[in-house]
């Protein structure tokens, strides 16, 4: 009898590795998160939870701990990423010009726009990383070991991750942890873009749980429904940079829109009841929480009547609407419009979602008009295919810094929408 040999059946490479990684779009079908997670307001600071394939259990114990800081340390870490960013990019100042506010790879040449984008990076990594240190390394031992593990999972690769909570909202994309554990900024290690959340992974922020909500949004007819509401004051007729132009013609070509250009207007629109937008676009003036010479002012967005429209209002039109909002896209094509606060008054992301916008597209920052207008273009001319919202923007983020060097791409939040995607359903079809 032949001597039985021993096989070695090791395999060393799998082609298909990488496929785990890819988005799906799949009509109808949820993507697997590999990260959860779930931070809760307790008496003395926030419980963090967190779950999922990336976090395997290891047999002790799920992984949990206790941030000790509190709603008013939280607001003003926020704060701070809030101005390093205005700093490093729209305030940034170069002979004479301020290159962020349009494209730099454009205007000032391949080598030099890399040049101040790799300064960019420098400032804005750190600050990223501040604030995942304010979340992540303020706590208690148990937090120190959740971070260790969460820490490990982020640099294994691109990770599909919700966080949920009602009660701290941060702007995940911004969060910085260096790919490389044996370097980091303390070092003296250069940054990488690699390392920010909002590019290297799909992140999502969940204010909680909605009854009747789909991020499915169907649409029965040949093209889908979409409210404009927009500051006329923006237009710049006969010019090339007009920010309304480019977002009219891909809405134009793409749906059936109409546009609303008063507070009125506007009132009337998202409380009737015929209301089934399947997006609702915001192209205006707006500004977050603000302190001034006479006193603090809330969030506010400003049509062309310049009659500004509060979270006070939206919320009271949430209260005439018998029912929500269908779940449709909000993308605000205004300054500071993905700002969601710990409190209504900070933002207008909340109030919002009280309406019954099912996901949120909005910048922390102010976005000059030229970058903001041609990210809503590129954003739709991808959503009405049928792509997700979250890889749409993940793409455009890389695309924005690898092409035209700037990195306001990565400004804007996503409030849901890792799922959030068009669906053509033709008459009689049934989900």
């Amino acid at each position: 009898m032949d001597q039985l040999v021993d096989l070695d059946v090791t395999i060393s490479f799998d082609g298909f590795d990488e496929l785990q990684t890819i988005p799906r779009t799949t009509p109808r079908a949820l993507q697997d998160r590999t990260i959860h997670l779930c931070i809760d307001k307790v008496h003395d600071g926030f419980q963090v939870r967190a779950y999922g394939t990336a976090l395997p259990y290891d047999g002790n114990a799920p992984l949990s701990g206790h941030l000790t800081v509190d709603t008013e340390q939280i607001s003003q870490s926020v704060e701070d990423i809030h101005e390093a960013w205005l700093k490093a990019t729209v305030l940034f100042r170069f002979e004479g010009g301020y290159p962020f506010e349009g494209f730099p790879a454009q205007s000032l040449g391949e080598r030099n726009a890399h040049d101040l984008l790799h300064e960019a990076c420098e400032t804005l990594a750190r600050a990223g990383q501040n604030l995942y240190g304010d979340i992540f390394k303020s706590g208690d031992d148990d937090l120190d070991h959740l971070e260790a593990k969460l820490a490990r999972a982020l640099r294994s690769g691109p990770q599909t991750i919700t966080v949920t909570s009602p009660d701290l909202f941060i702007p995940w994309g911004l969060l910085y942890l260096h790919p490389d554990p044996d370097q980091g900024l303390h070092a003296g290690d250069p940054a990488t873009w690699d390392g920010f959340f909002g590019y290297t992974h799909l992140v999502e922020h969940s204010l909680g749980r909605v009854a009747n909500y789909s991020p499915f949004i169907e649409h029965d007819g040949a093209r889908p429904i979409a409210g404009l509401f927009l500051d006329t004051r923006l237009e710049k007729k006969n010019d090339p940079d007009c920010p309304l132009c480019p977002v009219r013609n891909v809405f134009g070509t793409h749906s059936t829109a109409t546009e609303w250009t008063t507070k009125a207007e506007t009132a009337q629109r998202l409380t009737s009841p015929d209301c089934t937008d399947h997006v609702v676009f915001f192209g205006a003036h707006a500004t977050a929480n603000r302190t001034d010479n006479h006193g603090q002012k809330s969030a506010r967005i400003t049509l062309s009547d310049k009659k500004p429209i509060i979270a006070a209002d939206i919320k009271d039109w949430a209260r005439h609407r018998e029912q929500p909002l269908p779940n449709p896209l909000c993308f605000m094509m205004a300054c500071e419009g993905g700002r969601a606060g710990q409190y209504d008054q900070q933002g207008l992301a909340r109030p919002l979602f009280k309406l019954g916008i099912g996901c949120l597209v909005g910048p922390q920052i102010e976005v000059p008009e030229t970058v903001a207008s041609t990210l809503a273009t590129r954003f739709f001319e991808e959503f009405f295919k049928g792509e997700r919202a979250a890889c749409i923007l993940r793409d455009l983020t890389r695309d924005f810094i690898r092409q035209h060097a700037t990195p306001l791409a990565l400004a804007f939040t996503l409030i849901r929408g890792i799922d959030t995607c068009l669906i053509h359903s033709p008459e009689g079809e049934q989900p």
